[in-house]
């Protein structure tokens, strides 16, 4: 696959970054998602998004920064209303990696529910992808945290939870686990 990481400094903030749209034309040419690392660029990002319309683009991370260590930060949903505009596109999914990092509270994290079921009204299910980005997170959480949390809440129905827990992703990226 292809990652955009436009939170680096040596990325172009240009949305006309000829560079840029060059490697999201070749995504839609070639029918491969891009992934985009983009907090800080939500902006940017929505503007690929609409010069790329054939493109799918996915959203790494919630598009939020998320913590490498505890704590999480004070505001970690102070983006989200630019988050939310990203739905506006048809060509935009996120993946919901990362998320109990952001989270106040211990397991089960009950306070990323709210802002993530914004997310997943604005998306819908059929765009967003779950993930624990675990080897990130390895000191904020386990790995059976990350996917507990996901798995016990009352907030999602059986459907809306096969699907971000894997449905999604293997209609995105065209993807059919191995049997072995």
């Amino acid at each position: 696959g292809v990652r955009i990481m436009l939170n680096r400094p040596e990325a172009s903030p240009d949305a006309a970054d000829p560079g840029l749209n060059q490697i999201l034309a070749a995504g839609a040419r070639h029918s491969m998602p891009v992934n985009m690392l983009v907090w800080g660029r939500l902006e940017q990002a929505k503007q690929l998004a609409a010069r790329n319309p054939d493109t799918n683009v996915v959203i790494d991370h919630l598009g939020l920064q998320q913590p490498f260590e505890p704590p999480a930060p004070a505001q970690p949903f102070a983006e989200l209303p630019k988050v939310l505009e990203l739905a506006a596109y048809p060509n935009v999914s996120i993946k919901i990696s990362g998320a109990c990092t952001l989270s106040h509270q211990p397991f089960p994290y009950n306070d990323i529910w709210d802002p993530l079921g914004r997310i997943f009204d604005a998306f819908g299910f059929d765009r967003c992808m779950w993930g624990t980005d675990w080897t990130r997170a390895v000191g904020l959480l386990t790995y059976k945290q990350g996917v507990e949390a996901f798995r016990v809440t009352g907030r999602l129905s059986d459907s809306d939870r096969a699907a971000l827990m894997g449905g999604t992703l293997k209609r995105i990226y065209d993807w059919t686990p191995s049997k072995a």
